[in-house]
């Protein structure tokens, strides 16, 4: 990353991630109306047509982009090859056959422009689609991350997705958009109940681990707290010896799905966590889901906010995910991240 596309550095809040968080209100029409999501629907309807695989893949929150891509995807076409995985390992062992759809919203990163490089056949969803490599198809999308605490990146590829197949209207989206921001005082509130913890567990099932990863890194860019993601069964099973009255937790509940099972072993997790002392927020929608895609984008903007007021209650200044302090530029530099 060079000097000239590093954010914004400001002495104190707005920060830019609070600018992209709003920015999201438009986010669904813009999408909507760029060519890209048409010549996105043309690729993945050809791949499903054909019965070809699809992977999705990138690094980091486009990584995550990529799960929540394939989880819409799935959904829509249950009976359809689709998977996604870490770039660095797509780069290591490309699939002999398929679409390969890689996000990268600067479209730079090594490990993901190395996995479409070779594919045999390959689109990139990015914010910089003059980016993309010789022979893969560039998906542009129309808003580009301002703040390195990304929020629009990581909304845009997987909304770019549900828009392109159908899955959700543009209408249901700022819907959605609308009715989190509105939350905004309650996640103020529980971030407050978060402010003492020395490190945090990120909970979810279904598609809400997707969510909880997604949180789990935004909030160790934004507030530097360490946080674990861990599906709602699996921090029942060896993980809450490490935790104590130290530790706070997440718990997100948005997927849809099986809800009847889910809400019973969410009880579950807070009965735990109770009993350990463990202070507990619950990240839920403030209206009712039914799909996949809605979840994904409803726990979206619910993590974004909660990670922007846990800066706020930390006083972390978020935008350059602590890289203005020189030890953490370096850590950067020398493992040669980008």
């Amino acid at each position: 990353m060079t000097e000239a596309h590093e954010p914004e550095l400001r002495p104190a809040p707005p920060w830019v991630m609070e600018e992209m968080i709003a920015a999201e209100a438009r986010l669904p029409r813009e999408i909507a109306a760029e060519p890209g999501t048409s010549a996105l629907r043309e690729l993945l309807g050809e791949a499903l047509r054909s019965d070809q695989p699809i992977l999705f893949t990138g690094c980091g929150t486009s990584e995550h982009a990529a799960r929540a891509a394939a989880a819409i995807l799935r959904a829509a076409a249950p009976a359809a090859d689709v998977a996604a995985r870490d770039a660095f390992e797509a780069q290591l062992e490309p699939p002999e056959r398929g679409l390969v759809v890689a996000i990268s919203h600067e479209g730079g990163t090594r490990s993901t422009r190395g996995a479409a490089a070779g594919a045999a056949r390959a689109a990139l969803i990015t914010a910089r689609p003059e980016q993309a490599p010789d022979g893969v198809r560039p998906i542009a999308t129309p808003r580009h991350d301002r703040s390195w605490c990304h929020t629009v990146a990581y909304v845009s590829p997987f909304l770019a997705v549900a828009l392109a197949l159908g899955a959700i209207s543009a209408d249901d989206c700022e819907r959605v958009i609308a009715a989190e921001l509105d939350a905004r005082p309650r996640r103020r509130e529980q971030a407050e109940e978060l402010a003492g913890a020395a490190r945090l567990l990120a909970i979810g099932s279904g598609v809400d681990e997707i969510t909880a990863a997604e949180l789990a890194l935004k909030i160790e860019e934004a507030a530097y707290v360490p946080t674990t993601p861990l599906g709602a069964e699996k921090v029942l099973h060896g993980h809450l010896p490490a935790a104590d009255s130290a530790t706070g937790a997440v718990l997100l509940r948005f997927d849809p799905s099986h809800a009847a099972q889910r809400d019973a072993r969410a009880a579950g997790v807070s009965r735990a966590t109770a009993a350990l002392g463990i202070p507990l927020v619950v990240l839920a929608p403030q209206r009712p889901l039914t799909t996949p895609a809605e979840a994904l984008l409803t726990g979206a903007l619910a993590l974004q906010l909660l990670t922007l007021e846990l800066s706020h209650v930390h006083g972390t200044n978020p935008d350059r995910i602590r890289r203005e302090q020189e030890p953490y530029r370096l850590a950067a530099e020398v493992a040669g991240v980008g």
